[in-house]
């Protein structure tokens, strides 16, 4: 005769109840963060799109790395995919704003006082260090004229402002965000993590005016990054011989 009752099952035999309520629903939201990332960062755009309209909250999903949507779109080159979040996601934190060179919200966001200017991302840069990655000329002067300090360098690689202002990952460097941020005492000399000073990453792309303007403000052409190379040295290796002369003759 058969029991009317059922045992939980035993340990190990295989079966486990079905996840319900709030547990499911929290593992449903981080796989379509997963998948929300994924397109991100292989630009699909239509994916991202479908997958906003699914949930909107995931807006303010985080990666790994402690990256949001906008920021992720932003580092990997997808502007069109970040000018769609923005539309999803009007009230920015100060960092997404800064990246994305909205100069009105990081200025309701600071409000001109420097402890909030000098705040680190949960990717470990400062709001300064992303507007001047990204070029964003008008958020680099108004953190700068609010007491931003041009000098730390990020949690993640050991750069400086400085550094991210002449690469060129993100854009053409722009002279006058690294006339900004030397005038407002960034160190020509501050090595990353790698060892590098913002003039080795500038003989990289082999860009004269920079190179210059860090020259006149006492960059050291003979600090060698942990490879134990001068910028001349990597200048000369990629071909940049306008560059290479400009070391040497220093």
């Amino acid at each position: 005769m058969l029991s009317c009752t059922t045992s939980p099952p035993k340990e190990g035999s295989g079966h486990r109840p079905a996840e319900r309520g709030p547990r499911r629903r929290s593992i449903m939201e981080a796989e379509m963060a997963t998948e929300l990332f994924a397109a991100i960062r292989g630009g699909d755009a239509t994916a991202v799109e479908r997958l906003l309209e699914l949930d909107g909250g995931l807006v303010d999903a985080h990666d790994e790395n402690g990256l949001s949507p906008v920021l992720a779109a932003l580092y990997h080159g997808h502007n069109d995919i970040a000018k769609a979040i923005l539309g999803r996601r009007p009230n920015l934190n100060v960092f997404e704003a800064a990246a994305a060179g909205d100069v009105a919200r990081v200025r309701e966001l600071v409000g001109g006082d420097p402890a909030r200017a000098n705040g680190t991302s949960p990717d470990g840069y400062s709001a300064l260090g992303l507007a001047a990655f990204f070029k964003r000329r008008d958020v680099v002067r108004y953190l700068l004229e609010s007491g931003a300090d041009p000098r730390p360098a990020s949690r993640n690689g050991g750069f400086t402002p400085l550094h991210s202002a002449v690469a060129t990952d993100a854009g053409s460097a722009d002279v006058e965000i690294v006339r900004m941020l030397l005038d407002k005492g960034a160190d020509p000399n501050a090595r990353s993590q790698s060892g590098s000073t913002p003039l080795h990453t500038v003989a990289f792309t082999g860009d004269r005016a920079n190179l210059e303007l860090l020259m006149k403000h006492r960059a050291d052409p003979s600090i060698r990054n942990n490879d134990g190379k001068r910028p001349q040295d990597i200048a000369t290796e990629l071909g940049h011989a306008d560059a290479a002369r400009a070391l040497t003759s220093r």
